[in-house]
């Protein structure tokens, strides 16, 4: 008899988003609970199962994590490291987590602290938790834990490229990620290292992580990377010695405490060599902001102005793929409508706006730069 094969709910993430924007919490990982029980069992091993999967238990993981539910995240850690003993991941979160209960016992630490150390909080990102559970994954375990890590032969990560459409955060979210590492953060822009003079770009670029390895462990961030180290087939005479000279100081930049994170809205058009494992090793596509996200960016601009009471839930649902740079437009769009008849802003501004602002970004636009680097 044939296996039978699952079918996905659509759209199940857009409806946990939902749910956690409107304050569902428990509704939210009940919903998450059955798709992973019903729909992507542990024991079924079939490709179009593992990818959904993986999502699903990554979010329910950073959830329970947020929501200070230990006992449940260790539970399902236990399991899952079982079942897959080649998740370096889960296993890694599943130390730290019982490591945590046996100090609570002997009372070593303060349980604040300890608890401060394992909520994988990120304040001031609201929402986007798929985002951050693939950056507490692929970045912030290895860096944290490096000897699990190195048990089983995984690298650290040399750099991580962010890489999506414009005005979607990536800047912010390489800051948090400092905090979050507890990192110096310095950020570099093209135009930062630009020079008149005949290889004068090279000197600035070896200056620009000189400066980066006096202040360890720090997180060198460059934005704009596309314009940095262009893909040297298609520059001018002096890019080949840029990029070579960038290249030289990146591999193994991070045995000398310095984490490379760089952004990018055209990731195709940096030098592949940039790009190879050993160097940018990890690239995480950072779009527009979930609902939730969105409903917070509403909260936060809209504070200080006068104001009637706005129905924030129903800004974010009907703004989605706008990215956090329109969604400060509308607010003040919305704004200005109330300024000219001299009231307090109100929800119909709003959707005036909204009305008046299409995205810039359709779905097959943030497809295809989601898609940039296949």
């Amino acid at each position: 008899m044939q296996e039978q094969r699952p079918e996905f709910p659509k759209h199940w993430l857009k409806k946990i988003e939902r749910l956690l924007a409107s304050g569902q919490k428990r509704k939210a990982l009940k919903y998450l609970d059955g798709i992973i029980e019903n729909h992507m069992p542990l024991f079924w091993d079939l490709p179009e199962v593992r990818e959904e999967r993986e999502q699903a238990i990554r979010l329910r993981i950073q959830l329970l994590r947020e929501w200070r539910m230990y006992s449940e995240a260790l539970a399902f850690l236990c399991l899952e490291s079982f079942i897959h003993p080649d998740n370096v991941s889960a296993q890694a979160v599943r130390d730290r987590l019982i490591s945590f209960y046996r100090l609570r016992q002997t009372r070593q630490r303060p349980k604040s602290q300890v608890n401060a150390d394992l909520t994988n909080a990120w304040p001031g990102v609201a929402g986007m938790h798929d985002l951050k559970a693939i950056l507490e994954r692929d970045v912030i375990l290895p860096l944290q834990q490096p000897e699990l890590f190195r048990r089983y032969k995984l690298d650290l990560p040399n750099g991580v490229l962010l890489y999506g459409p414009p005005g979607c955060g990536k800047t912010h979210i390489a800051r948090k990620l400092a905090e979050r590492l507890r990192f110096t953060f310095k950020e570099v822009k093209p135009s930062d290292i630009g020079s008149i003079y005949v290889h004068g770009t090279q000197g600035l670029i070896r200056k620009m992580f000189d400066d980066a390895r006096a202040s360890t462990p720090c997180m060198l961030f460059l934005d704009e990377l596309d314009a940095m180290v262009p893909k040297r087939d298609d520059a001018g005479p002096y890019i080949p010695g840029e990029v070579n000279e960038f290249l030289t100081q990146l591999n193994e930049s991070w045995k000398n405490k310095v984490f490379v994170v760089a952004a990018s809205n055209l990731p195709q058009k940096i030098d592949s060599a940039v790009r190879r494992p050993g160097r940018l090793d990890k690239k995480v596509f950072v779009g527009p902001p979930d609902i939730e996200a969105r409903k917070e960016l509403f909260r936060m601009y809209l504070e200080g102005r006068p104001q009637q009471r706005i129905d924030l839930l129903a800004c974010a649902e009907m703004t989605e793929n706008y990215t956090c740079a329109e969604v400060k437009n509308l607010v003040e769009e919305a704004a200005r409508t109330a300024l000219g008849g001299r009231r307090d802003m109100e929800l119909a501004d709003i959707l005036q706006a909204i009305a008046s602002n299409k995205q810039q970004h359709g779905p097959d636009d943030i497809e295809k730069y989601r898609s940039a680097l296949d």
